[in-house]
């Protein structure tokens, strides 16, 4: 059995970590839940360690420099990439507030329970806990339970999954912990601590994409996924998102913004993501290859991560993680009032006109190219994704 760890570890060895970092709305939780459905693997549902330390810079050109970031030729140094995670580390009583109170593991929906948390005290932890669970109506698991075994555990693992004993003492890791950076290394340690030895373990984030160098160095010897979806689905998919988070009252609702610049911050992502890509850094997929033959990129995937990949796991995998499945019954391409939207590739090309279409490829081109979509929609291959 794994001893808690309660300080971050000098060098630690997470050759049994796999991390999700994006990108957003493009199949991130369908990924997660193919890898938890591995019989090897306990796969953790969202918990944004790296995003509650790093605060971006905010700055007023962000958004036009980000874009010329992209559209501009490369330089051959890492100049435009560092910049791109040019950032701050929040005081250690905002990174608490951001993993516990705000867009972190107890996600508290609506405006009243958030209004409510505000006044908790989270100098006394026990009680901060009680409180945080009885408003979600979550439960922890038992401080003597077992340790987590993935052959029983075939979904995505959550808050309720953790000890409770062992829940209390990272949240007491994280918020006396002066040095900001060795949050998330407190994390990951914490996950390996709830698993019996010898699984791995995935984790999923919306944005550790724009912090891979701060993650890698949280992680080290962890082995780091994407998947990339065309972008004019994606920002389809990220308004429809949006929209429903709003109405949910979630601590993580963004602006309301338009379709193009959901789309050229699908751009910057991938670009950054195209060069980790090129530079053999990180593993790709392309959610359109899942769609279209599962069953050869999903052991592609296992054996690329070096886990077992014979016909009945990867069976087990696809029935778990259908589409019907994890939506109670619908099929591909009915949309509903659910985080899952519609399960479906080429939406854009019904959703935009012609002049849409062809401003979104002038501006996002460039990001889709590399990745083998298409002006008109049709997929090239591409040595950037897994299987081409």
């Amino acid at each position: 059995m794994r001893a808690h760890t309660t300080t971050a570890p000098t060098l630690p060895d997470h050759k049994d970590m796999i991390h999700i970092v994006g990108m957003y709305k493009c199949g991130t939780s369908w990924l997660l839940h193919m890898l938890a459905a591995h019989p090897q693997v306990v796969g953790w549902r969202e918990f944004d360690a790296i995003r509650a330390v790093y605060a971006p810079h905010r700055r007023a050109l962000a958004l036009p420099l980000a874009g010329l970031d992209y559209l501009r030729p490369r330089p051959k140094n890492d100049v435009w990439i560092q910049r791109r995670e040019e950032s701050a580390n929040r005081p250690p009583q905002d990174v608490f507030r951001e993993m516990f109170l705000a867009r972190g593991w107890i996600p508290i929906m609506g405006a009243d329970k958030q209004r409510q948390i505000e006044q908790f005290n989270p100098q006394d932890l026990s009680a901060l806990l009680e409180q945080l669970l009885a408003l979600g109506d979550y439960r922890l698991r038992p401080s003597a339970a077992p340790l987590i075994d993935p052959t029983r555990h075939t979904d995505k693992l959550g808050v309720q999954s953790f000890r409770h004993n062992d829940l209390l003492t990272l949240m007491q890791a994280v918020r006396d912990c002066s040095q900001t950076e060795q949050i998330p290394t407190l994390f990951f340690e914490a996950l390996r601590s709830q698993t019996i030895p010898g699984s791995r373990i995935a984790t999923k984030a919306a944005d550790q994409l724009m912090q891979l160098t701060a993650l890698k160095k949280a992680s080290p010897g962890s082995r780091t996924i994407a998947i990339v979806r065309d972008g004019r689905d994606a920002a389809i998919s990220a308004r429809h998102f949006e929209h429903l988070m709003r109405k949910r009252e979630a601590p993580w609702r963004a602006q309301n913004a338009s379709y193009l610049r959901r789309l050229l911050g699908w751009s910057m992502r991938s670009a950054k993501l195209a060069e980790h890509a090129r530079r053999g850094e990180i593993t790709v997929l392309r959610y359109e290859d899942l769609h279209s033959n599962f069953t050869t990129l999903c052991r592609a995937l296992f054996v690329e991560l070096g886990l077992d990949a014979t016909t009945e796991i990867i069976e087990n995998v696809k029935n778990a993680t259908d589409f019907a499945t994890v939506t109670q019954g619908r099929i591909p391409g009915e949309s509903a009032n659910h985080q899952i939207r519609k399960g479906s590739s080429g939406e854009w090309q019904g959703a935009l006109s012609g002049s849409q279409a062809a401003l979104a490829w002038k501006l996002a081109g460039h990001s889709l190219r590399a990745f083998g979509y298409t002006r008109t929609g049709a997929i090239d291959p591409s040595s950037l994704v897994l299987g081409s």
